[in-house]
C-alpha cells in the first residue's frame, strides 16, 4: 500500500460523509436550473441545447470557500466559459470579464443572486457545520487508528 492510499481514502470517506448531508443535485433540480437560467449561459448569455450536453453547473462558491452541492449554489454555464475561462475565479468578477455593457452585467448578476438566495439556510448554519465536521474528524480520526493497527499486524505477520 503506497503512504498515499491512506491520504486518498481519507478524502473519499470525508466527501462521502458530506454527500449525505449534501448531496449532488438531482435531475429534478438540474431541470429547475435549466429553466431558470432559459439554457443560456449564466456570463456570456449563449444559448445552450441541453441535448447536446455542454451545458455544465458550476459551483457559484466552491465547496473549498464554504459552498454547497445544492442547486441554489450552481448556475448554468456553457463549455467555454466554466470549462476554457472561469476556472477558480470568482463568480462576480469573471461575469464583470465577460460583459462588457454594465446594463448586461447588472441584469446576470441580479438574475444570479436570486438564485443564490434561493438556497436553504440550514446546511451553511454555523451549528449544523460544525456538528457535521465534528462527525467527520471523528470518522476520520478512527479511520487513522485502524490504519494504524493493520500496519502493526502487518509487521507482526510478516516478523513470523
Amino acid at each position: 500500500m503506497s503512504k498515499d492510499t491512506p491520504f486518498m481514502a481519507k478524502n473519499k470517506i470525508k466527501r462521502s460523509l458530506k454527500a449525505i448531508c449534501d448531496p449532488h443535485p438531482s435531475k429534478l433540480e438540474r431541470d429547475s436550473l435549466w429553466d431558470y437560467f432559459n439554457s443560456q449561459c449564466a456570463y456570456c448569455g449563449v444559448d445552450i441545447e441541453k441535448a447536446s450536453r455542454t451545458g455544465h453547473l458550476d459551483h457559484l462558491i466552491p465547496s473549498s470557500q464554504g459552498g454547497t452541492n445544492s442547486i441554489f449554489n450552481h448556475a448554468l454555464s456553457c463549455a467555454k466559459c466554466n470549462g476554457d475561462e472561469k476556472r477558480e475565479e470568482e463568480w462576480d468578477s469573471f461575469l464583470k470579464k465577460k460583459t462588457e455593457q454594465d446594463d448586461i452585467y447588472q441584469q446576470r448578476k441580479h438574475r444570479i443572486e436570486a438564485w443564490l438566495q434561493k438556497a436553504p439556510k440550514g446546511i451553511n448554519a454555523p451549528e449544523f457545520t460544525l456538528k457535521r465536521d465534528s462527525i467527520i474528524d471523528q470518522a476520520l480520526s478512527d479511520f487513522d487508528s485502524s490504519v494504524a493497527k493493520m500496519r502493526e499486524l502487518k509487521k507482526s505477520d510478516l516478523a513470523n
